[in-house]
């Protein structure tokens, strides 16, 4: 054992068990320093707030003068925001998400970052080094410089390859192939099923919205007409902010054709035609969060924005 190399001198003799016998003495192995940082278990949350229902660490609790039960304003600012509940997940993707399924399951949950990633609209910005997961340890994730999301064009440059949303318009006859080739590398390329990808992405036709909006652009650009053509993602909603049924791709979307107006800040996405480049996208924009995650919001729903109103009372 690694701990008692600094005990061996020559002729000691060491048994399977690591203990060291010297001279037909056996030499009791060194003692190991006891460590002067006191471990601390927060155990699990115990706590539940009485306006939304979230679980919460005692410790997470608005620090009031009041004895009765504890608050909280982590989640719903101590009932003032009212938010719709998560609409169960379609049948499709509620069996891969559940290992007892079978094996296909089981390699959905196992690979489930890269699904979702073949899926995004968006990049995740940022710079990933590739080259940290050399060895045979844990798999490291380490990203450089700012993170950020960005939308690339409708469609690729010539001789490019589609990335991003680009997968959802650009040579669609082969689109499991190319989304397996363009979120993947060669040495973790067998572990993805192809299956998957084809019922991922036959659900999100069938049941997101933003999927949906792309392949509009899609049959638009399939009747030969193209030129100056943007897609425009619509940042502002109607009512209070809060959505609570789902809207079309026509509330959602606009094609756009001649539009020279550029993607600001804070307001709509304009995906345009070619020759521009990426572009960053607003944080502040409802669609922000279920463009870079489809599978955690397989309906394409509205994720934060700040225009959500308080509960009416």
């Amino acid at each position: 054992k690694k701990y008692l190399s600094s005990s061996l001198k020559m002729n000691d003799r060491v048994s399977k068990e690591g203990n060291i016998t010297r001279n037909k003495v056996a030499v009791p192995p060194r003692k190991k320093k006891k460590s002067s940082v006191k471990e601390w278990n927060f155990g699990k949350p115990t706590c539940t707030c009485q306006h939304c229902g979230a679980l919460f660490w005692y410790e997470e609790r608005t620090r009031g003068k009041g004895k009765g039960p504890p608050s909280f304003s982590l989640c719903c600012k101590q009932g003032k925001v009212d938010l719709p509940t998560l609409k169960k997940p379609p049948t499709y993707l509620s069996n891969l998400m559940c290992k007892e399924k079978g094996k296909r399951s089981r390699n959905y949950m196992d690979n489930i970052r890269v699904y979702n990633s073949m899926f995004a609209f968006t990049s995740m910005g940022g710079k990933v080094d590739r080259e940290i997961n050399n060895g045979s340890g844990p798999y490291v994730f380490r990203m450089n410089g700012q993170n950020y999301h960005r939308i690339s064009t409708l469609l690729p440059e010539e001789g490019d390859k589609p990335r991003w949303a680009q997968l959802y318009i650009y040579d669609t006859e082969n689109e499991v192939k190319n989304r397996i080739d363009a979120s993947t590398s060669s040495h973790n390329r067998e572990s993805i099923d192809s299956h998957i990808v084809l019922g991922l992405k036959n659900m999100l036709d069938r049941e997101n919205v933003l999927a949906q909006t792309f392949r509009m652009a899609r049959d638009r650009f399939k009747e030969g007409d193209y030129h100056n053509v943007s897609l425009r993602l619509i940042r502002k909603r109607g009512g209070d902010g809060r959505q609570h049924n789902m809207p079309s791709a026509s509330e959602v979307a606009a094609l756009i054709v001649n539009d020279t107006s550029e993607n600001q800040k804070g307001r709509d996405i304009i995906v345009h035609y070619k020759d521009t480049g990426p572009r960053r996208i607003s944080e502040n924009h409802p669609k922000f969060m279920a463009m870079q995650y489809p599978l955690l919001f397989p309906y394409g729903e509205d994720g934060f924005t700040n225009k959500i109103l308080y509960r009416d009372n």
